[in-house]
Protein backbone atom coordinates (compact mmCIF):
# COMPACT_ATOMS: atom_id res chain seq x y z
CA UNK A 1 0.00 0.00 0.00
CA UNK A 2 1.34 3.39 -0.96
CA UNK A 3 1.47 5.89 1.88
CA UNK A 4 4.66 7.63 0.97
CA UNK A 5 3.02 10.89 0.08
CA UNK A 6 1.48 12.55 -2.92
CA UNK A 7 3.44 13.77 -5.89
CA UNK A 8 3.47 17.37 -4.74
CA UNK A 9 5.20 16.39 -1.52
CA UNK A 10 7.99 14.38 -3.13
CA UNK A 11 11.53 15.70 -3.16
CA UNK A 12 13.05 16.43 -6.52
CA UNK A 13 15.09 13.56 -7.89
CA UNK A 14 16.12 11.83 -11.11
CA UNK A 15 13.08 10.21 -12.69
CA UNK A 16 13.36 6.41 -12.57
CA UNK A 17 11.56 4.35 -15.24
CA UNK A 18 8.83 2.03 -14.03
CA UNK A 19 9.90 -1.59 -13.74
CA UNK A 20 8.71 -3.61 -16.73
CA UNK A 21 8.94 -0.76 -19.24
CA UNK A 22 11.36 -0.77 -22.16
CA UNK A 23 13.28 2.17 -20.69
CA UNK A 24 13.73 0.32 -17.38
CA UNK A 25 15.02 -2.77 -19.20
CA UNK A 26 17.57 -0.61 -21.01
CA UNK A 27 18.79 0.92 -17.74
CA UNK A 28 18.74 -2.52 -16.11
CA UNK A 29 21.08 -3.93 -18.75
CA UNK A 30 23.45 -0.96 -18.43
CA UNK A 31 23.50 -1.35 -14.64
CA UNK A 32 24.29 -5.06 -14.86
CA UNK A 33 27.28 -4.32 -17.10
CA UNK A 34 28.61 -1.52 -14.88
CA UNK A 35 28.07 -3.15 -11.48
CA UNK A 36 30.99 -5.66 -11.60
CA UNK A 37 33.49 -2.89 -12.46
CA UNK A 38 32.05 -0.50 -9.88
CA UNK A 39 32.25 -3.28 -7.30
CA UNK A 40 35.88 -3.97 -8.26
CA UNK A 41 36.84 -0.35 -7.53
CA UNK A 42 34.94 -0.48 -4.23
CA UNK A 43 36.80 -3.70 -3.36
CA UNK A 44 40.13 -1.95 -3.85
CA UNK A 45 38.98 0.87 -1.59
CA UNK A 46 38.02 -1.50 1.23
CA UNK A 47 41.29 -3.41 0.81
CA UNK A 48 43.23 -0.18 1.25
CA UNK A 49 41.16 0.85 4.28
CA UNK A 50 41.65 -2.46 6.08
CA UNK A 51 45.31 -2.81 5.13
CA UNK A 52 46.36 0.63 6.39
CA UNK A 53 44.19 0.14 9.48
CA UNK A 54 46.35 -2.89 10.22
CA UNK A 55 49.83 -1.36 9.73
CA UNK A 56 49.49 2.35 10.53
CA UNK A 57 51.66 1.86 13.64
CA UNK A 58 54.45 0.38 11.51
CA UNK A 59 54.26 3.33 9.09
CA UNK A 60 54.37 5.88 11.91
CA UNK A 61 57.44 4.25 13.41
CA UNK A 62 59.23 4.08 10.07
CA UNK A 63 58.55 7.75 9.36
CA UNK A 64 59.68 8.78 12.85
CA UNK A 65 56.27 10.09 13.98
CA UNK A 66 54.61 7.28 15.95
CA UNK A 67 52.52 9.81 17.89
CA UNK A 68 50.74 10.79 14.63
CA UNK A 69 50.30 7.28 13.27
CA UNK A 70 46.64 6.93 14.29
CA UNK A 71 45.78 9.89 12.04
CA UNK A 72 46.42 7.61 9.04
CA UNK A 73 43.14 5.88 9.91
CA UNK A 74 41.18 8.42 11.96
CA UNK A 75 41.21 11.36 9.50
CA UNK A 76 40.29 9.24 6.44
CA UNK A 77 37.64 7.61 8.66
CA UNK A 78 36.08 10.99 9.36
CA UNK A 79 36.12 11.83 5.65
CA UNK A 80 34.55 8.47 4.87
CA UNK A 81 31.70 9.08 7.32
CA UNK A 82 30.96 12.43 5.68
CA UNK A 83 31.11 11.33 2.05
CA UNK A 84 28.97 8.21 2.61
CA UNK A 85 25.84 10.20 3.38
CA UNK A 86 26.62 12.85 0.76
CA UNK A 87 27.33 10.41 -2.08
CA UNK A 88 24.20 8.37 -1.43
CA UNK A 89 22.06 11.50 -1.44
CA UNK A 90 23.77 12.96 -4.52
CA UNK A 91 22.90 9.75 -6.35
CA UNK A 92 19.29 10.99 -6.44
CA UNK A 93 20.26 14.22 -8.18
CA UNK A 94 23.46 14.04 -10.24
CA UNK A 95 24.94 11.88 -12.97
CA UNK A 96 26.15 8.53 -11.64
CA UNK A 97 28.65 8.43 -14.50
CA UNK A 98 30.24 11.75 -13.56
CA UNK A 99 30.24 10.87 -9.85
CA UNK A 100 32.01 7.56 -10.50
CA UNK A 101 34.51 8.99 -12.97
CA UNK A 102 35.44 11.84 -10.63
CA UNK A 103 35.66 9.51 -7.63
CA UNK A 104 37.88 7.06 -9.52
CA UNK A 105 40.22 9.84 -10.63
CA UNK A 106 40.52 11.11 -7.04
CA UNK A 107 41.09 7.52 -5.84
CA UNK A 108 43.91 7.07 -8.36
CA UNK A 109 45.50 10.45 -7.58
CA UNK A 110 45.59 9.57 -3.88
CA UNK A 111 47.25 6.25 -4.70
CA UNK A 112 49.90 7.95 -6.86
CA UNK A 113 50.67 10.48 -4.12
CA UNK A 114 51.01 7.73 -1.54
CA UNK A 115 53.34 5.63 -3.68
CA UNK A 116 55.60 8.48 -4.84
CA UNK A 117 55.62 10.72 -1.76
CA UNK A 118 54.70 8.42 1.12
CA UNK A 119 58.23 8.14 2.51
CA UNK A 120 58.72 11.92 2.64
CA UNK A 121 56.22 12.67 5.38
CA UNK A 122 53.40 11.06 7.32
CA UNK A 123 51.20 13.93 6.13
CA UNK A 124 51.69 12.74 2.55
CA UNK A 125 50.40 9.33 3.64
CA UNK A 126 47.44 10.93 5.42
CA UNK A 127 46.63 13.06 2.35
CA UNK A 128 46.87 10.01 0.12
CA UNK A 129 44.53 8.02 2.36
CA UNK A 130 42.03 10.90 2.57
CA UNK A 131 41.88 11.09 -1.24
CA UNK A 132 41.61 7.32 -1.48
CA UNK A 133 38.74 7.25 1.03
CA UNK A 134 36.88 10.14 -0.58
CA UNK A 135 37.34 8.80 -4.10
CA UNK A 136 36.93 5.07 -3.54
CA UNK A 137 33.66 5.40 -1.62
CA UNK A 138 31.98 6.91 -4.68
CA UNK A 139 32.00 3.46 -6.25
CA UNK A 140 30.38 1.86 -3.20
CA UNK A 141 27.63 4.48 -3.05
CA UNK A 142 27.01 4.30 -6.80
CA UNK A 143 26.70 0.52 -6.57
CA UNK A 144 23.96 0.81 -3.95
CA UNK A 145 22.11 3.52 -5.90
CA UNK A 146 22.29 1.47 -9.10
CA UNK A 147 20.83 -1.54 -7.35
CA UNK A 148 18.08 0.40 -5.56
CA UNK A 149 16.92 2.11 -8.76
CA UNK A 150 17.73 -0.05 -11.78
CA UNK A 151 17.70 -3.68 -10.61
CA UNK A 152 14.42 -5.61 -10.52
CA UNK A 153 12.87 -5.49 -7.06
CA UNK A 154 12.90 -9.28 -6.63
CA UNK A 155 16.66 -9.44 -7.38
CA UNK A 156 17.90 -6.49 -5.31
CA UNK A 157 18.54 -8.54 -2.17
CA UNK A 158 20.88 -10.77 -4.19
CA UNK A 159 23.03 -7.77 -5.14
CA UNK A 160 22.98 -6.41 -1.57
CA UNK A 161 24.14 -9.82 -0.37
CA UNK A 162 26.99 -9.81 -2.89
CA UNK A 163 27.91 -6.32 -1.68
CA UNK A 164 28.24 -7.59 1.90
CA UNK A 165 30.20 -10.66 0.77
CA UNK A 166 32.64 -8.59 -1.27
CA UNK A 167 33.09 -6.20 1.65
CA UNK A 168 34.00 -9.09 3.96
CA UNK A 169 36.38 -10.71 1.47
CA UNK A 170 38.05 -7.36 0.81
CA UNK A 171 38.50 -6.78 4.54
CA UNK A 172 40.09 -10.20 5.03
CA UNK A 173 42.31 -9.74 1.98
CA UNK A 174 43.40 -6.29 3.18
CA UNK A 175 44.44 -7.64 6.56
CA UNK A 176 46.40 -10.49 5.00
CA UNK A 177 48.01 -8.26 2.35
CA UNK A 178 49.14 -5.76 4.98
CA UNK A 179 50.92 -8.45 6.96
CA UNK A 180 52.95 -9.58 3.97
CA UNK A 181 53.59 -6.17 2.40
CA UNK A 182 55.35 -4.85 5.51
CA UNK A 183 58.13 -7.36 4.80
CA UNK A 184 58.78 -5.60 1.47
CA UNK A 185 57.65 -1.95 1.37
CA UNK A 186 54.22 -0.74 2.53
CA UNK A 187 54.15 1.84 -0.30
CA UNK A 188 53.33 -1.00 -2.72
CA UNK A 189 49.86 -1.08 -1.17
CA UNK A 190 49.20 2.15 -3.07
CA UNK A 191 50.00 0.69 -6.49
CA UNK A 192 47.07 -1.59 -7.30
CA UNK A 193 44.31 1.09 -7.02
CA UNK A 194 46.13 3.22 -9.61
CA UNK A 195 45.00 0.78 -12.29
CA UNK A 196 41.33 1.51 -11.53
CA UNK A 197 41.66 4.48 -13.86
CA UNK A 198 41.79 1.98 -16.75
CA UNK A 199 38.11 1.19 -16.12
CA UNK A 200 36.96 4.73 -16.91
CA UNK A 201 36.12 4.26 -20.63
CA UNK A 202 33.92 1.25 -19.86
CA UNK A 203 32.19 3.01 -16.96
CA UNK A 204 31.59 6.15 -19.03
CA UNK A 205 29.81 3.99 -21.60
CA UNK A 206 27.60 1.98 -19.23
CA UNK A 207 26.68 4.26 -16.33
CA UNK A 208 23.57 6.50 -16.40
CA UNK A 209 24.31 10.13 -17.18
CA UNK A 210 20.96 11.55 -16.07
CA UNK A 211 20.54 14.38 -13.62
CA UNK A 212 17.49 15.91 -11.96
CA UNK A 213 16.12 18.62 -14.21
CA UNK A 214 15.65 21.96 -12.49
CA UNK A 215 17.23 20.72 -9.28
CA UNK A 216 19.88 22.73 -7.49
CA UNK A 217 22.32 20.80 -5.33
CA UNK A 218 21.60 21.64 -1.70
CA UNK A 219 25.12 22.74 -0.79
CA UNK A 220 24.08 24.15 2.59
CA UNK A 221 22.22 20.98 3.53
CA UNK A 222 25.15 18.77 2.53
CA UNK A 223 27.56 21.02 4.42
CA UNK A 224 25.45 20.77 7.58
CA UNK A 225 25.01 17.00 7.43
CA UNK A 226 28.73 16.72 6.68
CA UNK A 227 29.50 18.87 9.73
CA UNK A 228 27.25 16.67 11.86
CA UNK A 229 28.81 13.45 10.53
CA UNK A 230 32.33 14.73 11.07
CA UNK A 231 31.58 16.04 14.56
CA UNK A 232 29.98 12.78 15.67
CA UNK A 233 32.88 10.74 14.30
CA UNK A 234 35.40 13.02 16.01
CA UNK A 235 33.51 12.87 19.30
CA UNK A 236 33.58 9.08 19.42
CA UNK A 237 37.23 9.14 18.37
CA UNK A 238 38.35 11.76 20.89
CA UNK A 239 35.43 11.96 23.43
CA UNK A 240 35.91 15.72 23.61
CA UNK A 241 33.26 18.15 24.92
CA UNK A 242 33.86 20.45 21.96
CA UNK A 243 32.89 17.75 19.48
CA UNK A 244 29.85 16.80 21.58
CA UNK A 245 28.60 20.39 21.40
CA UNK A 246 29.47 20.60 17.70
CA UNK A 247 27.42 17.44 17.05
CA UNK A 248 24.38 18.77 18.89
CA UNK A 249 24.55 22.25 17.39
CA UNK A 250 25.10 21.05 13.81
CA UNK A 251 22.18 18.61 14.13
CA UNK A 252 19.85 21.30 15.50
CA UNK A 253 20.86 23.76 12.78
CA UNK A 254 20.32 21.05 10.15
CA UNK A 255 16.81 20.26 11.45
CA UNK A 256 15.88 23.95 11.47
CA UNK A 257 17.35 24.36 7.99
CA UNK A 258 15.37 21.55 6.34
CA UNK A 259 12.16 23.00 7.78
CA UNK A 260 12.92 26.48 6.42
CA UNK A 261 14.73 25.81 3.11
CA UNK A 262 12.78 25.82 -0.16
CA UNK A 263 14.34 22.66 -1.58
CA UNK A 264 16.42 20.73 0.98
CA UNK A 265 17.99 17.50 -0.26
CA UNK A 266 16.13 15.63 2.48
CA UNK A 267 12.75 16.91 3.64
CA UNK A 268 11.16 16.83 7.11
CA UNK A 269 8.74 14.26 5.68
CA UNK A 270 11.49 11.66 5.96
CA UNK A 271 11.42 12.08 9.73
CA UNK A 272 7.62 11.94 9.85
CA UNK A 273 7.61 8.64 7.95
CA UNK A 274 6.98 5.96 10.64
CA UNK A 275 8.21 3.08 8.45
CA UNK A 276 11.47 4.89 7.65
CA UNK A 277 12.04 5.79 11.31
CA UNK A 278 11.28 2.23 12.43
CA UNK A 279 13.71 0.63 9.97
CA UNK A 280 16.46 3.13 10.82
CA UNK A 281 15.89 2.46 14.54
CA UNK A 282 16.20 -1.30 13.97
CA UNK A 283 19.42 -0.73 12.01
CA UNK A 284 20.78 1.56 14.74
CA UNK A 285 20.12 -0.95 17.53
CA UNK A 286 21.03 -4.03 15.48
CA UNK A 287 24.47 -2.71 14.51
CA UNK A 288 25.26 -1.20 17.92
CA UNK A 289 27.87 -3.87 18.73
CA UNK A 290 29.27 -4.11 15.19
CA UNK A 291 32.53 -2.19 15.78
CA UNK A 292 33.00 -3.71 19.25
CA UNK A 293 33.07 -7.41 18.38
CA UNK A 294 36.58 -7.63 16.91
CA UNK A 295 38.02 -5.31 19.56
CA UNK A 296 36.33 -7.34 22.30
CA UNK A 297 37.56 -10.66 20.91
CA UNK A 298 41.08 -9.22 20.68
CA UNK A 299 40.86 -8.03 24.31
CA UNK A 300 39.71 -11.47 25.47
CA UNK A 301 42.59 -13.11 23.61
CA UNK A 302 45.14 -10.72 25.08
CA UNK A 303 43.90 -10.48 28.67
CA UNK A 304 42.19 -13.81 29.31
CA UNK A 305 44.18 -16.29 27.24
CA UNK A 306 47.49 -14.38 27.06
CA UNK A 307 47.98 -14.62 23.29
CA UNK A 308 48.98 -11.85 20.89
CA UNK A 309 46.80 -10.11 18.31
CA UNK A 310 48.21 -12.04 15.36
CA UNK A 311 47.07 -15.31 16.93
CA UNK A 312 43.68 -13.80 17.76
CA UNK A 313 43.21 -12.72 14.14
CA UNK A 314 44.09 -16.25 13.04
CA UNK A 315 41.12 -17.54 15.03
CA UNK A 316 38.72 -14.71 14.17
CA UNK A 317 39.36 -14.55 10.42
CA UNK A 318 37.39 -17.75 9.84
CA UNK A 319 34.15 -16.22 11.09
CA UNK A 320 34.71 -13.19 8.82
CA UNK A 321 35.28 -15.49 5.85
CA UNK A 322 32.13 -17.42 6.78
CA UNK A 323 30.18 -14.16 6.65
CA UNK A 324 31.68 -13.42 3.25
CA UNK A 325 30.66 -16.79 1.81
CA UNK A 326 27.15 -16.60 3.26
CA UNK A 327 26.70 -13.14 1.76
CA UNK A 328 26.42 -14.79 -1.65
CA UNK A 329 23.50 -16.98 -0.54
CA UNK A 330 21.62 -14.29 1.37
CA UNK A 331 19.68 -13.08 -1.68
CA UNK A 332 18.33 -16.51 -2.67
CA UNK A 333 17.37 -17.19 0.96
CA UNK A 334 15.44 -13.90 1.16
CA UNK A 335 13.66 -14.71 -2.11
CA UNK A 336 12.77 -18.16 -0.76
CA UNK A 337 11.47 -17.39 2.74
CA UNK A 338 10.88 -13.61 2.63
CA UNK A 339 12.39 -10.52 4.23
CA UNK A 340 10.54 -10.89 7.53
CA UNK A 341 11.81 -14.38 8.28
CA UNK A 342 15.37 -13.48 7.30
CA UNK A 343 15.49 -10.33 9.46
CA UNK A 344 14.16 -12.31 12.44
CA UNK A 345 16.73 -15.05 11.85
CA UNK A 346 19.59 -12.57 11.42
CA UNK A 347 18.91 -10.57 14.59
CA UNK A 348 18.32 -13.77 16.59
CA UNK A 349 21.70 -15.21 15.60
CA UNK A 350 23.49 -11.87 16.08
CA UNK A 351 22.13 -11.49 19.61
CA UNK A 352 22.57 -15.11 20.68
CA UNK A 353 26.05 -15.16 19.12
CA UNK A 354 27.21 -12.41 21.47
CA UNK A 355 25.66 -14.19 24.45
CA UNK A 356 27.33 -17.45 23.32
CA UNK A 357 30.74 -15.74 23.36
CA UNK A 358 30.11 -14.64 26.96
CA UNK A 359 29.12 -18.19 27.88
CA UNK A 360 32.20 -19.70 26.17
CA UNK A 361 34.91 -17.66 27.91
CA UNK A 362 35.67 -20.26 30.63
CA UNK A 363 35.77 -23.06 28.06
CA UNK A 364 38.86 -22.12 26.10
CA UNK A 365 40.18 -19.87 23.36
CA UNK A 366 39.13 -21.94 20.34
CA UNK A 367 35.43 -22.00 21.18
CA UNK A 368 35.48 -18.37 22.34
CA UNK A 369 37.61 -16.76 19.64
CA UNK A 370 36.93 -18.98 16.62
CA UNK A 371 33.64 -20.87 16.95
CA UNK A 372 31.15 -18.64 18.79
CA UNK A 373 31.89 -15.49 16.71
CA UNK A 374 30.69 -17.51 13.70
CA UNK A 375 27.17 -17.38 15.16
CA UNK A 376 27.22 -13.58 15.27
CA UNK A 377 28.75 -13.27 11.81
CA UNK A 378 26.23 -15.79 10.47
CA UNK A 379 23.52 -13.37 11.55
CA UNK A 380 25.22 -10.30 10.09
CA UNK A 381 25.44 -12.07 6.71
CA UNK A 382 21.64 -12.09 6.52
CA UNK A 383 20.80 -8.75 8.18
CA UNK A 384 22.02 -6.08 5.79
CA UNK A 385 20.25 -7.12 2.58
CA UNK A 386 16.62 -7.43 3.76
CA UNK A 387 16.62 -4.52 6.21
CA UNK A 388 18.24 -2.08 3.75
CA UNK A 389 15.90 -3.29 1.03
CA UNK A 390 12.97 -2.56 3.36
CA UNK A 391 14.36 0.88 4.15
CA UNK A 392 14.54 1.85 0.47
CA UNK A 393 10.92 0.78 0.00
CA UNK A 394 9.69 3.18 2.69
CA UNK A 395 10.21 6.13 0.31
CA UNK A 396 9.69 6.82 -3.37
CA UNK A 397 12.23 5.21 -5.68
CA UNK A 398 13.58 8.65 -6.63
CA UNK A 399 14.61 9.10 -2.98
CA UNK A 400 16.25 5.72 -2.43
CA UNK A 401 19.77 7.15 -2.72
CA UNK A 402 19.12 9.39 0.26
CA UNK A 403 17.99 6.38 2.26
CA UNK A 404 21.27 4.64 1.39
CA UNK A 405 23.18 7.69 2.57
CA UNK A 406 21.26 7.90 5.85
CA UNK A 407 21.73 4.15 6.34
CA UNK A 408 25.51 4.48 5.94
CA UNK A 409 25.52 7.36 8.42
CA UNK A 410 23.40 5.48 10.97
CA UNK A 411 25.64 2.41 10.77
CA UNK A 412 28.79 4.50 11.21
CA UNK A 413 27.36 6.45 14.14
CA UNK A 414 25.91 3.48 16.02
CA UNK A 415 29.10 1.45 15.63
CA UNK A 416 31.16 4.40 16.88
CA UNK A 417 28.89 4.92 19.88
CA UNK A 418 28.92 1.22 20.70
CA UNK A 419 32.70 0.83 20.57
CA UNK A 420 33.15 3.99 22.67
CA UNK A 421 30.70 2.79 25.33
CA UNK A 422 31.73 -0.87 25.45
CA UNK A 423 35.42 -0.11 24.92
CA UNK A 424 35.40 2.16 27.96
CA UNK A 425 33.59 -0.50 29.98
CA UNK A 426 36.19 -3.13 29.07
CA UNK A 427 39.11 -0.78 29.67
CA UNK A 428 37.86 0.32 33.09
CA UNK A 429 36.91 -3.16 34.28
CA UNK A 430 33.21 -2.41 34.70
CA UNK A 431 31.03 -5.27 36.06
CA UNK A 432 34.08 -7.28 37.14
CA UNK A 433 32.53 -8.60 40.35
CA UNK A 434 30.73 -11.56 38.80
CA UNK A 435 28.40 -12.70 36.06
CA UNK A 436 25.44 -15.00 35.54
CA UNK A 437 27.66 -16.75 33.00
CA UNK A 438 29.60 -18.33 35.86
CA UNK A 439 32.98 -16.92 34.87
CA UNK A 440 35.77 -15.86 37.20
CA UNK A 441 35.60 -12.38 38.67
CA UNK A 442 37.88 -9.76 37.14
CA UNK A 443 38.47 -9.38 33.41
CA UNK A 444 36.52 -12.55 32.56
CA UNK A 445 33.47 -11.16 34.32
CA UNK A 446 33.84 -7.79 32.59
CA UNK A 447 34.05 -9.28 29.10
CA UNK A 448 31.23 -11.77 29.75
CA UNK A 449 28.92 -9.03 31.00
CA UNK A 450 29.79 -6.68 28.14
CA UNK A 451 29.01 -9.36 25.55
CA UNK A 452 25.88 -10.37 27.45
CA UNK A 453 24.70 -6.75 27.45
CA UNK A 454 25.55 -6.41 23.76
CA UNK A 455 23.53 -9.52 22.97
CA UNK A 456 20.55 -8.16 24.89
CA UNK A 457 20.70 -4.88 22.96
CA UNK A 458 20.75 -6.67 19.60
CA UNK A 459 17.84 -8.90 20.63
CA UNK A 460 15.90 -5.75 21.55
CA UNK A 461 16.18 -4.78 17.87
CA UNK A 462 14.45 -8.08 17.07
CA UNK A 463 11.65 -7.23 19.51
CA UNK A 464 11.29 -3.78 17.93
CA UNK A 465 11.06 -5.34 14.47
CA UNK A 466 8.35 -7.75 15.60
CA UNK A 467 6.38 -4.88 17.14
CA UNK A 468 6.66 -2.55 14.12
CA UNK A 469 6.76 -4.87 11.09
CA UNK A 470 3.02 -4.55 10.33
CA UNK A 471 3.33 -0.77 10.31
CA UNK A 472 6.48 -0.94 8.17
CA UNK A 473 4.91 -3.20 5.57
CA UNK A 474 1.72 -1.13 5.42
CA UNK A 475 3.77 1.85 4.27
CA UNK A 476 5.97 0.22 1.61
CA UNK A 477 5.90 0.81 -2.13
CA UNK A 478 5.58 -2.97 -2.31
CA UNK A 479 3.76 -5.02 0.30
CA UNK A 480 5.73 -8.22 -0.38
CA UNK A 481 7.12 -9.77 2.81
Amino acid sequence: METIGNEAEKSVGIAVPIEGTQEFEKMNQMAKKAIPIVLTIFTLGILEQQAFGMIFVNIGQQLGTPELASLITSIPGIVLGIVCVIYGSLGDFVSLKKMTVLGTIIFSIGSIIGFLLGTLSIWAVILARVLQSAGGQAAGSVFLVLVSKYINEKNRVIYYGVFVAVFRFSAALGVMAAGYITKIDWRWLFVLPIFSILFLPFLAKNLPDDHALGANIDKVGFALIGAFSGSVTMFFTDMNLFWALASIISLLVFMVYIHKAKAPFITPRFFRNPAFIATMSIIFIGYFFSYTLNAGINAIGLNVYGIDSSEVSGYLVWSILLAAVLGFVCGPVVKKIGRTAVVIMALFFMGTGLIAIAFAIPHGKIITLAIMPCIYYFGTSFFYSPIVDLATLTVSIEESGRVMGVNDLVQAITGSIGVAVFGQMMASGTMSGGSIMQVASGVQSTYANVFLLGGGIVLSALILFLLTRKKIYSCLRSSKA
